[in-house]
């Protein structure tokens, strides 16, 4: 990174918040002797940048300073194209005309020479995503909720069947085409994750009276999880590469075959019996017991299923 990137980068930093010469220099790989002569040369600029000495110290901007509209280089035009274009394959997206008004900025942000160029890597480059034609109307909703922790009451298909919940929804994402709501159920007195596709309704509700409060969601990989072991075949090993969930889980061995090795929640080991299945022999499962016993299970179910 030359100089004149640098000390943008360094504008744009201290626009975020205050920090520490050593923390910048640590970010850009360079001494704290350069960071100090950067923040010197800024405000020779014209820059109000604003020096605390001492333990808590740092370079920070007033609170009311804004910076200038800044141009785009092409790489940084092309990344940003790229990403907002992707998007466009989700079959629905929150705040839908913004992602178009920014791809306009986007392009009025590049200086107009380089415009040719960007429409010639933006041809030559993709980030393709499943496609997939479930809509998801509550979308903004769900978002709006997340944000103000609002109480929902919510119509549910499952494969179980249609049901009534009361929800608070925590955290939504999106992974391989679809949307997920992550929230806590009043009624399991749990967090639970909800396919967004599969709300049928949803409406604003008071919270309810519970035994527990809410908690944050417990990562998959918490040790309070039970530890699974799977051993692979050469070819299970390059089956399972295409998951996006455990594939940087997988443990190679020199002849091509492999472990998977992890932990994961028990409410959760339906969509990991489902896999093994498509896994056929090329995956074995050695622990936990309770998992071995439901893939056992779901291949008796199958053979009854197609028993003549």
């Amino acid at each position: 990174m030359n100089r004149i990137d640098r000390l943008t980068a360094i504008l744009l930093s201290l626009q975020g918040g205050k920090h520490s010469a050593r923390e910048i220099a640590q970010r850009f790989e360079v001494s704290r002797r350069t960071i100090v002569r950067d923040i010197q040369a800024l405000s020779e600029m014209g820059i109000p940048i604003i020096a605390e000495s001492g333990s808590g110290g740092g370079y920070s901007l007033p609170a009311d300073y804004s910076l200038p509209p800044l141009a785009l280089n092409l790489h940084e035009a092309l990344l940003l194209r790229l990403a907002l274009s992707s998007l466009s394959q989700l079959s629905e997206l929150p705040f839908k005309q913004a992602r178009e008004s920014l791809l306009d900025k986007v392009q009025a942000l590049l200086p107009k020479r380089e415009h040719d160029n960007l429409d010639q890597l933006a041809q030559a480059l993709s980030l393709d995503l499943p496609k997939r034609p479930y809509p998801t109307p509550f979308l903004d909703q769900l978002l709006e909720s997340v944000r103000n922790q609002q109480w929902i009451e919510v119509t549910y298909r499952s494969e179980n069947g249609v049901s009534e919940q009361t929800l608070l929804p925590m955290h939504l994402s999106s992974s391989a085409g679809l949307w997920y709501c992550e929230a806590y159920s009043s009624e399991r007195q749990a967090m639970r994750i909800y396919r967004v596709d599969r709300f049928l309704s949803v409406r604003e509700a008071t919270a309810p009276q519970l035994l527990e409060p809410p908690v944050d969601s417990i990562p998959r990989e918490h040790p309070s999880h039970p530890e699974i072991r799977i051993k692979l075949t050469a070819r299970g090993v390059l089956r399972l590469e295409h998951q996006p969930y455990v594939a940087h889980l997988i443990q190679r061995t020199e002849n091509g075959e492999g472990w998977l090795c992890m932990r994961w929640r028990p409410e959760e080991y339906d969509w990991i019996v489902r896999t093994l299945l498509q896994l056929g022999t090329e995956a074995r499962v050695l622990a936990p017991e309770d998992l071995r016993l439901r893939v056992q299970q779901a291949i008796k179910d199958l053979a009854e299923h197609y028993q003549m």
